[in-house]
């Protein structure tokens, strides 16, 4: 299933950061055991699209596992999750700092049943400090971390409309898990913090804090801003990123205008000058037009897709990117494959997101819980 085969997550995290991070590691072939409260993870709660029950952010975040429900408020229950927890590879949560030690589940308890366990636990701040307690969602985190700001319009902090602070997280924890599991190879367990705010600040920092990154730096200059805006064209947008003089000269040389980046003024004066133009140039004509001459010119472009042409983008149906597939309760579904492709093959689905509780008992027996056990396990409401 792929080269994390063999390796058991206990996957304990909720919404979308620690979701994506384990639906990362069980596509590449990791047993991804989600593990839900009797309510169940937050997404199958709050509103949103969703079919024959089946939430699309348990479909989007949650496919390439098992489910299970576990009551960890129930007394007993925290003895169910550490006996699993010895035969498992890696731990996942992100509920506020000191939940889990208060349930019982914590790094301590965990590492002295299992040594070898690496553990992640994600924080919106932190495990430390003013913030530590606080609530953290996707938007206040891009705030914090400076990403509202890098967005700004005519002077006015914007929001990505978009989860990044998430994802980004999801990311940078699949990282760490991997090099952990490496070093747990030698008998050594770890214990990963991950603070949203730091794996964004990481993510961000590398270009929009070029003005800020010599010391001293001057106050007040804003975060550089390096994305290009699209420019409109008589049937939609597209995007240009002429980086280079040679690009520049190459770009208005394509539309029929090498002169608009001729002159004595600074060169940007004389790109500003330009771009103004290009703006009221690019709506005379469709946006192939354009492209097919620019593409000509060896200058980075594009078109903009909508969300009516990205799936049907050629290169996207070559590459193969999105695909469907039948689940057993929500029907035909649209996914998206991971972008890492190991030795050429396409990951294929091979778990559907799993119901609340789906898979508990076939869990339980493989942990090595007996017939009776489990059967106690249920009529104390510990699993569901």
């Amino acid at each position: 299933m792929g080269p994390l085969k063999g390796i058991k997550v206990l996957d304990l995290s909720m919404v979308v950061a620690g979701p994506f991070c384990t639906m990362i590691l069980g596509d590449l072939g990791a047993d991804i055991i989600k593990i839900e409260p009797p309510e169940g993870d937050v997404v199958r709660i709050v509103p949103g699209p969703q079919r024959n029950g089946v939430p699309v952010g348990i479909l989007n975040w949650n496919r390439s596992k098992r489910g299970m429900v576990l009551d960890l408020k129930q007394s007993g229950a925290a003895e169910v999750f550490l006996r699993m927890a010895e035969q498992a590879d890696v731990v996942i949560q992100n509920v506020r700092p000191g939940v889990v030690d208060r349930l019982g589940v914590g790094y301590e308890a965990v590492s002295k049943r299992n040594p070898k366990i690496v553990y992640c636990s994600i924080a919106g701040y932190g495990f430390e400090g003013p913030y530590r307690d606080k609530p953290a969602y996707d938007p206040i985190i891009q705030g914090v971390a400076g990403v509202m700001i890098t967005q700004r319009t005519q002077g006015r902090p914007r929001a990505v409309k978009n989860i990044l602070a998430d994802k980004v997280t999801a990311m940078t924890a699949a990282i760490g898990i991997l090099a952990a599991l490496q070093e747990a190879r030698t008998g050594k367990g770890q214990h990963i913090e991950i603070a949203m705010i730091d794996a964004v600040a990481y993510y961000l920092m590398g270009d929009t804090g070029v003005r800020h990154t010599l010391l001293p730096h001057q106050p007040g200059l804003p975060p550089t801003m390096g994305s290009a805006e699209p420019f409109k064209t008589a049937d939609g947008y597209m995007t240009i990123a002429p980086l280079t003089d040679k690009h520049w000269k190459a770009l208005l040389e394509a539309v029929g205008h090498p002169e608009w980046f001729e002159g004595d003024e600074p060169r940007n004066e004389r790109v500003r000058n330009a771009a103004r133009k290009l703006i009221e140039l690019f709506p005379s004509q469709p946006s192939d037009y354009w492209l097919e001459r620019i593409e000509k010119a060896d200058v980075p472009c594009g078109r903009v897709n909508d969300f009516d042409t990205i799936w049907e983008d050629p290169q996207y149906v070559v590459n193969e990117t999105f695909y469907e597939y039948e689940h057993p309760v929500a029907g035909r579904v649209r996914a998206v494959r991971p972008g890492t492709r190991l030795s050429g093959k396409k990951p294929e689905l091979w778990r559907h997101a799993p119901g609340l509780g789906e898979h508990t008992d076939e869990i339980l027996k493989d942990f090595g819980f007996n017939r009776q056990e489990i059967a106690d396990l249920h009529s104390r409401a510990i699993v569901k």
